[in-house]
């Protein structure tokens, strides 16, 4: 299985290659990958909430083993967001899904893997949840697979 903070990191690192969708973003760490780090980063109900206008946040929200002619494990991110003021998610949501990062080969980001030994990422949900201040951010569910249950058959 994949070292996942590699994973979240690689999903981070991924989107801040996208030009279009950095330009919309805040000049101050517009995208944080969320990994657990007791005691300083244990709560990601309290990460969201810190979450600044014009960032992005990405957490692993689970994994599970699929299991048919190849075993492999399958991993969900979340990418949530807060637009800029006088800007829309919206916008945010479309400059993700339809990013081209680069340098890179001109195909969208979603068609290319994230890293060695995985396929590329899918977009499984699209939505918006309200923070415990009853303010809402975007959210974007994502599901990557492994090519196969490497380095355990």
């Amino acid at each position: 299985m994949i070292h996942l903070p590699d994973l979240v990191n690689g999903m981070a690192q991924t989107l801040a290659q996208i030009p279009d969708l950095m330009a919309q973003l805040a000049l101050d760490q517009p995208i944080r990958a969320y990994i657990d780090m007791n005691p300083v980063a244990n709560s990601v109900e309290k990460a969201t909430y810190q979450l600044e206008p014009g960032q992005l946040l990405v957490i692993w929200t689970g994994t599970r083993l699929e299991r048919g002619t190849m075993s492999k494990w399958s991993h969900v991110l979340e990418i949530l967001l807060r637009a800029l003021p006088d800007q829309s998610i919206l916008d945010l949501i479309d400059s993700i899904l339809a990013g081209v990062p680069y340098p890179g080969d001109g195909m969208v980001w979603r068609n290319c893997p994230l890293l060695a030994g995985l396929l590329p990422t899918e977009v499984i949900a699209i939505g918006r949840r309200t923070d415990t201040e009853g303010v809402d951010y975007g959210v974007i569910e994502t599901e990557t697979a492994e090519t196969g249950d490497w380095p355990n058959p």
